[in-house]
């Protein structure tokens, strides 16, 4: 049978303890980078009128609030 003092047990369990966590960022880190942000071809509109807010599509002047169906700048 091995003997183990408290103190070597007490390293054994806190080495174990830190590798596990350092695994799991090691994993966290490289899994995470390679997802890539889309961009998306919306723009965040406000109501004039009913200060809904929405998206639209980018380039358009004049978008049509989904909620109140009044026509904003």
């Amino acid at each position: 049978m091995i003997e183990l003092t408290p103190a070597a047990a007490c390293t054994l369990y806190l080495g174990a303890t830190l590798a596990f966590l350092l695994g799991l960022w090691i994993y966290h880190h490289y899994s995470s980078r390679h997802k890539k942000i889309i961009t998306v071809a919306h723009k965040l509109h406000v109501c004039e009128y009913c200060h809904f807010a929405y998206l639209a599509e980018l380039g358009k002047d004049v978008t049509q609030c989904p909620q109140c169906q009044s026509f904003n700048k």
